[in-house]
């Protein structure tokens, strides 16, 4: 679809062409994204979006907008794998890659993430699917370190809204959302926000629709094999951030943690 509009803009007039390339440029924000809020951003009036949509053969945005979303699962959705050829050495090109990316993610971004999360009464970790098992990973990190940090699955929270009763103003939701983004994530994440708690979002590079909530973000490459995406940049850097907020808090938490583990004989040794 975004193809077919990028052949057709030189038969289109000034404002359509206007609206076609925001189209073409913001493809995976287009799901997110309502008529009105792509009209303000280009300073036109919403029934300028619906009539361009009938302009260029659809039977309005939504229509627009639903062909939108089919094209990104086609493209950006679990794939067949292909054949074995170099399978492990390109997948392991790529977590290089992406750990040679993180390095463009420095103290500046960091710090601030860091403070935010020593400072939170309570931290909620909000994952769904493959994003919850890096959100468990999350609290065992950052668990040793200071108190009331817990792991909570979006899908969950989904079904039993009633625990969000818990949230107040004091706490901080760390959210972590990745292609093709959980509606689940996005509506935990958006009540959490309407409830005053500070979202900090680590997510892929792609257009996650938290993005316009969150207080803070933190962008990480996720380059990984035709099939699955790779969840290693987002536990390298979390474990960085628990290292942040570890140097923070000091080590009195960790001390009394280690102290107890020791009675109940937790380790080997």
């Amino acid at each position: 679809m975004v193809e077919q509009l990028r052949a057709s803009l030189d038969t289109l007039g000034q404002r359509d062409q206007r609206i076609a390339r925001f189209v073409i440029d913001h493809a995976e924000e287009l799901p997110f994204l309502s008529a009105g809020e792509i009209a303000e951003r280009l300073g036109v009036s919403g029934p300028a979006i619906t009539r361009f949509s009938q302009r260029v053969g659809y039977e309005g945005y939504p229509h627009l907008q639903r062909l939108v979303r089919q094209d990104l699962r086609a493209t950006l959705g679990v794939k067949q794998p292909g054949r074995q050829d170099a399978v492990a050495a390109n997948y392991w090109a790529s977590e290089r890659a992406n750990l040679e990316a993180l390095q463009g993610i420095g103290e500046r971004q960091l710090l601030p993430f860091a403070a935010t999360l020593t400072q939170a009464r309570q931290v909620w970790i909000i994952g769904a699917r493959s994003s919850y098992g890096v959100a468990l990973i999350a609290e065992s990190l950052l668990s040793p370190f200071r108190p009331r940090v817990r792991a909570h699955s979006a899908d969950t929270l989904c079904g039993q809204p009633e625990r969000l009763l818990e949230v107040n103003a004091e706490d901080v939701a760390l959210v972590y959302t990745l292609r093709r983004y959980s509606r689940a994530t996005t509506r935990v994440t958006t009540a959490l926000n309407s409830q005053g708690v500070t979202v900090l979002l680590i997510t892929d590079q792609g257009a996650s629709p938290l993005g316009k909530i969150a207080h803070q973000s933190l962008r990480v490459p996720t380059q990984g094999s035709e099939v699955v995406a790779s969840l290693a940049p987002f536990i390298s850097v979390t474990a960085l951030l628990a290292t942040l907020v570890a140097r923070e808090l000091g080590g009195g938490h960790l001390q009394q943690a280690e102290t107890l583990k020791a009675d109940f004989s937790v380790y080997e040794y």
